[in-house]
């Protein structure tokens, strides 16, 4: 099955043949999310997906550190470009990351119904689709609901995550899905296509 793109996700003792699903967009084609156990297995499932699948798009989400996302990139960077959670400077979560809110931009979604919740172990994962300006209060209300991190979509922009930001001040991390240098090229032309 063709896919747009690809959000990764890190969960410990996940399996990712089984941990995925795919979300369909309002205007057409989808998103492949899946999870991963380690950086290695996560390169795997990217490769796999942009090879069989025609993901052209990456991001990396849940707690990948720069070693885990250099596999990812090494595997499909230039086919397909990836991207990775970015935090400001002090940003923690005390201990692993169980429940994560990711938030991606759909001027047209309604956030109570645009949403994929996938429960893990003792924890969850959301993944919701909202309009830039409801992005904080997206964020605001999976925050209340348990969320440890909010990580926005490297489609949104920069000023929509500061937003974010300013509305939680510092309840817990925010971050902004953000394009290496080996990625501009193909994130650029993923967005003009």
């Amino acid at each position: 099955m063709q896919h747009d793109g690809l959000f990764l996700f890190l969960e410990p003792n996940s399996d990712p043949a089984v941990d995925r699903v795919v979300l369909r967009h309002d205007g057409g084609g989808s998103t492949l999310l899946a999870w991963a156990p380690d950086g290695d297995q996560a390169a795997r499932v990217a490769e796999t997906a942009v090879t069989e699948n025609g993901v052209r798009l990456i991001e990396l989400y849940r707690g990948f550190d720069l070693a885990q996302a250099a596999r990812v990139v090494e595997r499909v960077v230039p086919r397909a470009p990836v991207a990775t959670a970015s935090y400001e400077l002090g940003a923690t979560v005390a201990g692993p990351i169980r429940r994560s809110a990711t938030i991606y931009h759909d001027p047209d979604a309604d956030p109570a119904r645009k949403r994929v919740v996938r429960e893990h172990g003792d924890g969850w994962t959301v993944v919701v689709g909202a309009p830039l300006e409801r992005m904080a209060e997206v964020a605001e209300q999976l925050v209340g609901d348990g969320a440890q991190v909010v990580e926005i979509c490297g489609g949104a922009e920069l000023t929509a995550a500061a937003a974010v930001r300013a509305r939680l001040g510092d309840r817990v991390p925010v971050s902004l899905v953000s394009w290496p240098f080996e990625s501009l090229e193909g994130a650029a032309a993923y967005k003009t296509a």
